[in-house]
């Protein structure tokens, strides 16, 4: 009954957005965006493989600074960017899904990655074997383009609950040589320099990058430095074969100064963590990637794509509590066989994926330096770790009469977890230590979607899918170090209907989305006898609605002023649970039931709007200014404590023209031009008492004995204050 009240729901919104639909043209034209000082990357997902993509160009990456992917990516419906530290531990969130309920400790934000979602740089997977994803060695001061499936809409992208997100370096336009210079300086000590090269032939070409930022940070202990350098190349080899290639180095440095309580917050004070502060915390990370796509042509209806990649990191991490050293090695492949003729378009592939890590680290419960921790105050771990991931992938489409494409797929996926503990009860390396591990169970997620093309500019689409997330390893080693391979992958549901178009001469562009995500078997923690363990328990729905709007008043480029471009976007986001039942602990051993059934999800702004100003001459002079408004926010999971809704104002004013060979990009903006006080990140837990330090007299106006707090603080402010930036690009092309 719940699934055809759906289906008729779904029905109705599409007779809806028929009647409003007027033109859509997969927003070919904006896609082919050029940037100032260089070219946007082809982009590798199509319209007709799945029609919720969207896709980010140069300039949609540059309204700011260009520095930060999340000033880009919270600007588009849907999606919201945080990052742990002001310049790393970024995770992605896609249409409120937020994987792994639980204890504050075991949400993801909390240890600066992602889950949920997968992530690729040029078809090179970022999220690794066990489902994470650390973007602190990935450079997005350089991307091309950027393209986001939000949901489990195609199976041919691992069929993460979230969706997937897909990053891509600049291509070289074909006969040109250059070399480019940017330097761009800031508030708080910012500097970021790039040096790029690039050349490319009608039969190859190459881009080489490399770059440095440091910032001195706004609290104590908060400043950062990152090394990037990479190259990316594509080589025709024949009329038949194209062979791609991406590697990179990076080295980041990244100083933790904690989490803040409320009345710190809010009352503007930039001070640090006490206990992270004297540990002299932070997040040092250094990696190399690497990945070689050979594509091959056979004939007219039948190609190959293959991909072999292998990334090695090493990070060092110390926080309040305790510290980690951690060394992985992750390789694998991806192989796609597409087929087309006539009506038919399709796909047949797998990929695997492996990653062995080593483990070792201190966790207490005292503010120790990291010299001073020993077997009587803390507990040592010293573990290697291996998973391994693949799938079997396939989708079908049917071009039909009347203007309608149908496309099926599915995915049937598979995960496995090995864990050896090298050290014994005595927190002594151990002789033949036992490996624990095994298979999960697996997934299959298929997925359908319906397209109409009205006419050339419009369309009008359909579509559901299934997606999963995968346990993580933390889910399946409890805290005693057994091990519980009964867990079962986190599963979703998806429909979505929705409309694409341009009108008025195509002038007017829209995108609208009415999506219903069911996910089922959320991991919920619960602790027995002192033993915190995860189970499959729980149920959430998020339901929501998805637009942008914008209009070009101005479509010509040899106008004086040639780009007028007012937009405006919209999310509304009901994520609820419909079931949470969890345990809490009291005490050591005592257990008791909680219930948090029917609350609203930790973590979901239920409103965010955005809108903007793109305007543009002839001669050079352009502005880009951006208003982004975030409603308040659960983050307890008893819904009695929210997160403040904010705004920010930013902007950025500049000149881009070419001399002869040379093109000069000169600009300056600012961020958060209102000085609004907001957040990064928060942690979530079950209640305040949980988060809160002592002394946070928000939340605990009685004597600091009296208050029985237990957290180290929840909130990673952003600067209190208006930042400021400015930066030169010079480009010389021979």
């Amino acid at each position: 009954m719940k699934n055809t009240q759906r289906i008729c729901t779904i029905f109705s919104l599409s007779l809806f957005s028929l009647q409003l639909a007027q033109a859509q043209d997969t927003a070919k034209g904006m896609l082919n965006d050029t940037n100032r000082l260089g070219t946007v990357k082809i982009l590798a997902i199509r319209q007709s493989q799945t029609p919720t993509v969207t896709s980010l160009t140069t300039s949609d990456l540059n309204r700011s600074s260009g520095l930060s992917l999340q000033d880009a990516l919270n600007l588009v419906p849907g999606v919201e960017m945080q990052n742990r530290e002001a310049w790393g531990g970024d995770r992605i969130i896609l249409r409120g899904y937020i994987p792994n309920l639980g204890s504050a400790a075991n949400l993801s934000v909390n240890t600066g990655s992602g889950y949920g979602y997968m992530e690729y740089i040029d078809n090179i997977p970022v999220t690794d074997a066990t489902g994470n994803t650390i973007m602190d060695d990935i450079d997005n001061s350089n991307l091309g383009a950027v393209q986001i499936i939000k949901g489990p809409a195609s199976p041919l992208y691992g069929s993460y609950i979230g969706g997937s997100v897909h990053l891509y370096t600049p291509i070289v336009a074909p006969g040109t040589t250059s070399i480019q210079e940017q330097a761009i300086g800031g508030s708080y000590g910012l500097f970021r320099n790039n040096t790029t090269i690039e050349t490319a032939t009608d039969k190859s070409s190459i881009w080489v990058n490399y770059g440095g930022q440091t910032y001195n940070g706004f609290r104590p202990n908060d400043a950062s430095k990152d090394q990037f350098a990479e190259f990316a190349g594509n080589f025709k080899t024949s009329d038949k074969n194209t062979i791609s290639s991406y590697f990179s180095y990076n080295y980041s440095n990244q100083q933790l100064s904690g989490e803040l309580d409320s009345a710190q917050v809010y009352g503007k004070k930039a001070v640090g963590d006490t206990n992270y502060d004297e540990n002299y915390s932070r997040v040092t990370l250094e990696s190399a990637r690497g990945g070689v796509t050979d594509k091959y042509q056979f004939n007219s209806h039948f190609s190959d794509e293959a991909t072999v990649f292998l990334l090695s990191r090493d990070i060092d991490q110390v926080i309040a509590h305790g510290y980690t050293d951690y060394t992985e090695g992750d390789f694998g492949g991806r192989d796609a066989f597409s087929f087309h003729e006539g009506i038919l378009d399709a796909i047949l592939g797998g990929s695997f994926q492996k990653i062995a890590e080593t483990t070792n680290g201190y966790s207490e419960n005292h503010n120790l330096l990291p010299t001073q921790f020993t077997a009587t105050n803390g507990s040592p771990s010293d573990a290697q770790d291996f998973a391994l991931n693949y799938n079997l992938f396939t989708q079908w489409g049917f071009k039909l009469p009347a203007h309608f494409t149908v496309t099926v797929g599915g995915s049937m996926n598979y995960s496995e977890f090995y864990i050896e503990n090298m050290l014994n009860s005595n927190h002594e390396v151990g002789n033949n230590p036992p490996i624990f591990g095994g298979p999960v169970k697996p997934a299959f997620t298929p997925s359908g979607s319906i397209v109409e093309a009205l006419n050339p500019n419009v369309s009008l689409y359909a579509s559901v899918g299934m997606g999963y997330t995968p346990p993580g390893l933390s889910n399946v080693v409890n805290t005693d170090n057994s091990i519980d391979l009964g867990l079962k992958p986190e599963s979703a549901i998806q429909y979505e209907v929705g409309s694409k178009g341009k009108v008025f001469n195509s002038k007017f562009y829209y995108d609208v989305a009415f999506y219903d995500l069911d996910i089922t078997n959320r991991l919920i923690q619960e602790f027995v006898n002192g033993v915190g363990t995860y189970t499959n328990a729980g149920e959430q729905r998020n339901m929501g609605v998805e637009a942008t709007l914008a209009y070009n008043f101005i479509t010509d480029k040899n106008a004086s002023v040639n780009m007028i471009r007012p937009w405006v976007s919209y999310t509304y986001d009901q994520a609820k649970y419909i079931t949470y039942n969890i345990y809490g602990k009291k005490g050591t051993t005592d257990t008791v039931t909680a219930s948090y059934s029917g609350n609203k999800a930790v973590g979901v702004a239920p409103n965010m709007a955005n809108a903007g100003l793109d305007f543009g001459t002839k001669i050079g002079f352009y502005l880009h200014a951006t208003y982004q408004y975030v409603d308040k926010v659960p983050f307890t999971f008893d819904n009695e404590h929210y997160m403040s809704s904010y705004s920010l104002l930013n902007g950025r004013l500049g000149f881009a023209h070419q001399f002869g060979h040379i093109s000069v990009d000169v600009y300056g903006g600012v961020n958060n031009a209102l000085g609004a006080t907001y957040y990064t990140s928060v942690f979530f837990a079950a209640n305040i008492q949980d988060l809160a330090q002592s002394n946070d007299v928000n939340y605990f106006p009685k004597q600091p004995q009296a208050r029985g707090a237990g957290g180290d603080g929840y909130i990673l402010p952003a600067p209190y204050v208006a930042t400021y930036y400015g930066g030169l690009t010079l480009k010389y092309t021979f």
